[in-house]
């Protein structure tokens, strides 16, 4: 798929220098024919070992050529999933096809396109198949959400490798738009682009928006183009109100936040351009529709760009245990949605905490501890007290030196602004929370550290 008449790739700069379109289609055609050569195919996977923006948009268009599963976020687990070829990175960051031993590739379903890993935040990554049908549905639906069009420049620095960065790479593909593909978040160099005229959109996770909002504080400039910019895309973790608020204080404009999740496209609902409701995560894409069903609250959705399912890691056979009976997928988060299908997020089942009977988002208290002065983030979990329910901890992300007054800010706005029975009992201080590969809290291991403090 392509916005380019011709066929030809859109416009594409990595690292702030443009990549001529006969040289970035020499790139693509000798990676095709060294994945070819090496069998890589339907469902024959190609995994990408590299993050380098230009052998990652080479390795999906080749690997869309020749019709082979891309196989992405290829760290450790996903060696498990043999594939026929490794494409890694070489001079200039251009790609190179090592072949891998093909009787030992395993069989993927054919209409497998990518595989995606989950980041694991509940202890058990799993790998996650797409196919071109559901690619082609996210990079569609997202560009007529966002009113992306080939005059726009679209700034990323993310990793490709990433659901987040891959469905940006489909909106290139969809659109014809201009990719300003960055190696990762480095303040000066994407302030640098947002200077240039062509560049009317910029993606990024809530940690990245923070810093650009403290530098927007102390640099009028700054402020003004940020809010020059039509789109400011923001994933990959929870948007917090307080975040919210601040960088619509400092640069006049909002934050366009969403819901999604590898095994659903990733991208659900959106918040867009003229299009923002504070607090939800954006009303649901075209196509796509969202259920809520259980004690809990689940929300339940059905999409053309929905997982083909998960894979087991050597077999390569898919499972769709995160289905329902009539085929919509079980998120296992909570939340609500409105008649005119904006749809709020209230947290993880799994993560819910149980306080004396009471069911409890951890994000009401997450926002509560956020608002104290000195915390940068935070992130709140139970440890289960026998019949008593969770005893609730709090992990605070402060550069303020002394740890002890900022738990003790905490304490008291929690205390001034929760109930009892769901304020933390135990506040530590820490120079950054822990994160999984994708920015998410790593809850698993904070789980462990306060239960294994409280036996101890």
């Amino acid at each position: 798929m392509s916005g380019v008449p011709g066929g030809a790739l859109p416009p594409l700069t990595v690292d702030g220098e443009r990549v001529p379109p006969a040289h970035l289609a020499r790139l693509v055609s000798r990676t095709a024919a060294a994945l070819a050569a090496a069998g890589a195919g339907p469902g024959r996977g190609a995994a990408l070992a590299c993050d380098h923006p230009l052998t990652a948009v080479a390795a999906a268009v080749a690997a869309e050529r020749v019709g082979a599963p891309l196989l992405l976020d290829g760290a450790a687990p996903a060696r498990r999933i043999a594939p026929a070829a490794v494409i890694t990175c070489g001079a200039d960051g251009e790609p190179v096809v090592v072949p891998a031993p093909l009787r030992a590739a395993t069989a993927l379903p054919e209409e497998t396109a990518a595989v995606f890993w989950t980041s694991g935040s509940s202890g058990d990554p799993k790998a996650v198949a797409v196919s071109r049908r559901a690619l082609l549905h996210q990079g569609g639906a997202t560009a007529r959400r966002m009113g992306v069009t080939p005059r726009d420049g679209m700034v990323l620095p993310l990793p490709l490798r990433h659901a987040y960065g891959f469905s940006v790479l489909q909106v290139w593909r969809a659109t014809g738009a201009h990719l300003f593909a960055e190696s990762g978040f480095h303040l000066r160099r994407v302030l640098s682009l947002l200077d240039g005229a062509t560049v009317t959109s910029l993606d990024g996770v809530p940690s990245m928006y923070r810093m650009l909002a403290a530098e927007a504080v102390k640099d009028r400039e700054v402020a003004r183009a940020l809010g020059a910019l039509r789109i400011r895309g923001c994933g990959g973790d929870v948007l917090t109100p307080a975040l919210y608020d601040e960088f619509l204080r400092v640069t006049g404009s909002a934050l366009h936040d969403g819901y999604g999740l590898s095994e659903a496209g990733p991208n659900v609902a959106l918040n867009a351009p003229g299009d923002v409701r504070r607090g939800s995560v954006g009303r649901l894409l075209d196509g796509v529709r969202a259920r809520v069903r259980g004690p809990a609250g689940e929300i339940q959705i059905s999409s053309p760009g929905l997982m083909l399912g998960y894979l087991g890691v050597e077999s390569g056979e898919l499972s769709r245990d995160a289905f329902t009976g009539d085929g919509w997928l079980r998120t296992g988060d909570t939340g609500c949605l409105t008649d005119d299908g904006w749809l709020t997020v209230s947290g993880r089942i799994k993560e819910v905490l149980v306080v004396h009977g009471e069911t409890v988002a951890p994000t009401v208290v997450e926002d509560a501890v956020r608002s104290a002065a000195g915390v940068l983030d935070a992130a709140v979990v139970g440890v289960r007290a026998g019949d008593r329910g969770d005893v609730v901890w709090a992990f605070v992300e402060s550069a303020d030196g002394d740890r002890s007054a900022v738990a003790g800010r905490v304490t008291e706005v929690c205390r001034r602004t929760l109930p009892p029975q769901i304020r933390p009992r135990t506040v530590r201080v820490l120079t950054a929370l822990p994160r999984t590969g994708s920015g998410k809290h790593d809850r698993v291991r904070l789980r462990a550290w306060a239960a294994g403090e409280a036996t101890a």
